[in-house]
């Protein structure tokens, strides 16, 4: 079974503006991630202080509970840049089998 053929028209995109606008949108979803990692490490450094001392002086079952939820975070980040990995071998794939067809 073959791709399915989009029928041209006048506003549709082309296959490679459409390959641009998937890979600028991969783009623009790994700058918002770097951002969420970058506004956890301050909030990493804020809880730990910065001579690692503590300031808040938490319990340790605080500092379990601050650790598990960046754990979480992260292991979240880590699945969308796994699905934006398979998204970029999408594109990556549909442009060498459009270019095998030509």
């Amino acid at each position: 079974m073959g791709m399915p053929e989009i029928p041209s028209g006048k506003n549709r995109p082309s296959m490679e503006e459409t390959g641009i606008d998937l890979l600028e949108s991969i783009a623009l979803e790994e700058m918002a991630i770097a951002h969420l990692v970058n506004a956890e490490a301050e909030n990493v450094q804020a809880f730990v202080g910065k001579h690692l001392n503590y300031p808040t002086d938490p319990t340790n079952n605080e500092i379990i509970t601050f650790n598990v939820s960046i754990s979480r975070l992260m292991e979240t980040l880590m699945f969308k840049e796994l699905f934006l990995l398979r998204k970029l071998e999408t594109i990556t794939q549909l442009r060498t089998q459009q270019n095998d067809g030509e």
